[in-house]
């Protein structure tokens, strides 16, 4: 994203310097905010801020996308609903020589068991027996590798990753090592596909939490305890750690009849000899927060014949690719900025 940052900027640079007169019919807007990777708070701040409130409204918006393994380019009109859930267990203490039953750590062993079977499946539709072995890079490159042989994308499955797992009985700087903790946690980052419903999620962890715990003791009158949804209490809950208020899919369209913006954004590049594929982004951009709001948003980066190397060792990308993508920029902006989609229905 970095590249795409500067490739912006050159290509503004240029435009100005090979049409010194000319004046675009539309404002161009560039906005560059932080803490993309931790949850989007620099573009929710900026969407509430009264400085965006003064622009009078944004017909389309570009964001970053990812690189292309190819000759084809992708062109993203919807990524995946980035969840980032906590569970707890909670459960008796007592000393490590007993059998102690019904223990929180025993109840996130099994969820966990239930989170990585379903990983697994989930995995299995995207790369197919035929890449299961295939660890050699992250699954956006596998992903790319897939789509010459037709076969589903990384943003046409969810993905569930346990990305942290907490016990223990602390004593200072250390633990007790003979102590069953009363309370185990685990942390699960979700990406939903489009294709999925997000309420399908939610009641898969409910599903997973009843399995997995116990159900809280109730006052001795056959009344159990009741959460806050009036729903039976268990001893392993899950709760949102972030998911920006976002509870369902937001996309933009790319029928042309409906986004004519999109039809341009094509054509743009096609005029150029330039080969598009549209998508689903597999991961989370700021996109997210426009398409809520209802503006038209498309993710990417003009970046073909280049190795997918996100947040890797050595990230990279050639000067020949990082050059291009600057003319492609020049062009795309020059005719998006002068595009009247009312001139062109007309």
């Amino acid at each position: 994203m970095k590249c795409v940052c500067v490739q912006y900027v050159e290509a503004i640079r240029k435009l100005h310097n090979l049409y010194p007169d000319w004046k675009p019919k539309r404002t161009v807007y560039l906005t560059f905010v932080p803490d993309e990777e931790v949850g989007g708070a620099g573009m929710a701040c900026f969407l509430s801020s009264e400085l965006y409130k003064s622009i009078p409204g944004i017909a389309l918006a570009l964001d970053e996308g990812l690189a292309s393994e190819s000759e084809t380019y992708s062109v993203f009109y919807g990524e995946r609903l980035p969840w980032w859930v906590e569970v707890k267990a909670t459960g008796p203490t007592g000393h490590g020589s007993r059998f102690i039953e019904d223990a929180a750590v025993g109840q996130i062993v099994k969820l966990a068991s239930k989170a990585l079977e379903f990983r697994e499946g989930q995995r299995r539709i995207l790369h197919g027996e035929e890449g299961a072995e295939d660890h050699s890079n992250c699954s956006h490159a596998v992903a790319a590798k897939n789509r010459k042989r037709n076969k589903k994308k990384l943003g046409d499955v969810t993905t569930l990753n346990i990305t942290t797992l907490q016990a223990g009985v602390r004593a200072g700087e250390s633990f007790t090592y003979n102590c069953v903790p009363p309370e185990a946690r685990c942390s699960l980052d979700i990406r939903i596909s489009p294709h999925v419903k997000p309420s399908s999620i939610s009641e898969m962890l409910d599903t997973w939490c009843r399995e997995c715990g116990v159900p809280q003791a109730g006052d001795g009158n056959g009344n159990g305890n009741k959460d806050s949804k009036g729903k039976q209490s268990h001893s392993l809950e899950w709760k949102y750690l972030q998911h920006n208020g976002q509870q369902g899919h937001a996309l933009t369209s790319i029928n042309r009849k409906v986004n004519p913006w999109y039809g341009q954004f094509m054509d743009t590049l096609t005029d150029m000899g330039l080969k598009v594929e549209p998508e689903v982004f597999p991961a989370a951009t700021d996109s997210r927060f426009l398409r809520l709001l209802g503006i038209r948003a498309l993710g990417f980066s003009p970046m073909r014949n280049s190795e997918i190397l996100l947040h890797e060792n050595d990230e990279y990308l050639d000067e020949s690719v990082f050059l291009e993508g600057i003319g492609i920029y020049v062009n795309l902006i020059k005719k998006l900025a002068n595009y009247d989609p009312d001139t062109e229905l007309a």
